[in-house]
């Protein structure tokens, strides 16, 4: 093998390497998660992932209305839009969620989720209430629950997602945003999921 082949190869071998999930966690910054495809470089796994499709017949047989992923801004996505119809379904014993804000601002951080958000109708099925609970770096910082019809309004009118919370940047641990998103302890199977999460230096239009 003469040096130049070697040299391609060291090539190949160093762009592959930047390709996998530790290279990504040290970008300087990571302002979304689209969940298109596996986190982490985990397995993909058709419990852990649904589509909207997927989900509205699960909601029709169950007399509720899904409301539809929504087309959030993503300043360096390819598209500058979050939208792919496909949301990370939350398990049992929560979901991880990384994200890395730019440590050298001093500005209070907003981090917009965009929930599965269902309505009931008059047919609905008899479900139990549920509820989600957000917490970042360890501090809680929201509840969500379910059902609550205003979410459901909010999520398809609003030009912001319903749901968001506030981190001051001396909660951050060198610009990173450990989120955890965990339902009710007792809650059985997969009820909540996130079409995608962002973090956003302006304040939603909403209170």
């Amino acid at each position: 093998m003469d040096w130049r082949r070697i040299a391609i190869l060291l090539f190949l071998i160093l762009a592959a390497a930047g390709q996998g999930p530790i290279s990504q966690e040290n970008r300087k910054t990571k302002n979304f998660e689209n969940f298109s495809k596996p986190m982490g470089g985990e397995n993909y796994i058709s419990e852990d992932y649904k589509t909207f499709p997927e989900l509205s017949i699960w909601a029709y047989h169950n007399g509720l209305k899904l409301a539809p992923d929504r087309k959030d801004p993503a300043p360096g996505a390819g598209t500058g839009r979050l939208f792919d119809n496909q949301c990370r379904m939350v398990p049992e014993t929560g979901l991880d969620i990384l994200l890395i804000a730019d440590s050298n601002r001093k500005d209070i951080i907003y981090v917009y989720f965009d929930l599965t958000y269902f309505s009931k109708t008059e047919n609905a099925a008899i479900l139990p209430d549920r509820e989600l609970r957000i917490s970042a770096n360890g501090i809680l910082k929201r509840t969500v629950r379910f059902p609550d019809a205003n979410l459901y309004s909010k999520s398809i009118y609003a030009g912001t997602p319903p749901v968001y919370i506030t981190v001051d940047p001396s909660e951050l641990r060198e610009g990173r945003l450990n989120l955890n998103l965990t339902p009710l302890a007792g809650e059985k199977g997969r009820f909540w999921g996130v079409w995608d999460v962002f973090l956003s230096y302006t304040a939603p239009e909403y209170p």
